[in-house]
């Protein structure tokens, strides 16, 4: 039985679409090209999968029952081929490593210093993602590793708790409690939150939020763009705004604005995702690296 990759994505293109002409739009092929490599499908076969008019087609109940395994076929043939590709040259020493922005500025540095030290032969190519955009980036840059807050990771991915990172108060430098050894939120009063918009990073939105509101406050939110430390950073230093960062984006505040404990102190989780299975040396040593560096951080 001689069946090839190409019919299969096109039966499943159909079983999708149940529509000839939006099936060949969608893989970019002629209309003609998708009836006649169905055909030649079902000859293999020796079934008929759709039922067919004009322009339409409905499922007989054989194609039903076979829409899951052409589906589950072609997920093998697509981890078949990324996992061949990780043996091709340039990927055998690279590591992508997809990070939030207080990781680019802190941890990634620290690994990379140790990796130019420890794995000399290892490559480790950085991107930076907006809070809430690590796994998308990952997928669309192919990364390795991805480091963030909150990561669901996808299919072929294992995730870890790297660290429980303190989360501090940003304030004007000239804020009444700029100097206190901690702020308790609640003393903020009706000073506005500055975070950007929870279709962002939902999870993470809804878990600073928790914070406040587990100190007495319910705050305004002052929607910011994707990075709290950048155009509308004026409003903290102009006393107009709060915010909450982790500790190690302190190093990149503005000097207007300083960064005070919370009382109680509260911490969110810094997650991993990598590529679970990899048969690279050079991923597992990265890995290794970012965990010991975290906890190093950590202590």
């Amino acid at each position: 039985m001689a069946v090839t990759l190409r019919q299969v994505e096109i039966f499943l293109a159909l079983a999708t679409e149940l529509h000839f002409g939006r099936a060949a739009d969608r893989l970019h092929i002629a209309q003609a090209t998708a009836s006649q490599e169905l055909k030649r499908l079902e000859v293999a076969l020796g079934l008929r999968l759709f039922t067919r008019s004009t322009r339409t087609a409905s499922l007989t109940p054989a194609g039903e029952a076979l829409v899951e395994e052409a589906r589950a076929l072609l997920d093998s043939a697509d981890r078949f081929t990324d996992r061949a590709r990780l043996f091709q040259t340039e990927h055998l020493q690279r590591v992508r490593v997809v990070a939030s922005p207080s990781v680019i500025n802190t941890l990634l540095p620290a690994v990379i210093r140790r990796a130019e030290q420890e794995t000399p032969d290892t490559s480790i190519e950085e991107i930076a993602a907006d809070s809430g955009a690590v796994v998308a980036e990952v997928l669309r840059q192919t990364a390795d590793i991805g480091i963030g807050r909150f990561l669901t990771p996808p299919p072929r991915f294992a995730t870890e708790v790297l660290l429980q990172e303190e989360f501090l108060a940003v304030v004007s430098a000239a804020h009444p409690l700029a100097g206190s050894a901690s702020i308790d939120p609640a003393d903020l009063g009706d000073l506005p939150l500055l975070l950007w918009s929870r279709e962002q990073a939902p999870a993470y939105y809804d878990a600073l939020l928790a914070l406040c509101h587990d100190r007495g406050l319910s705050p305004m939110i002052l929607v910011s763009p994707p990075r709290i430390v950048g155009s509308r950073s004026y409003l903290l230093g102009e006393g107009r705004a709060f915010s909450l960062v982790p500790r190690s984006a302190v190093p990149s505040l503005p000097s207007e604005v300083v960064a005070v404990p919370l009382d109680p102190p509260g911490a969110l989780p810094l997650e991993m995702i990598y590529r679970d299975r990899d048969p690279r040396e050079s991923l597992h040593e990265t890995v290794e690296l970012i965990r010991s560096t975290a906890s190093q951080l950590l202590r």
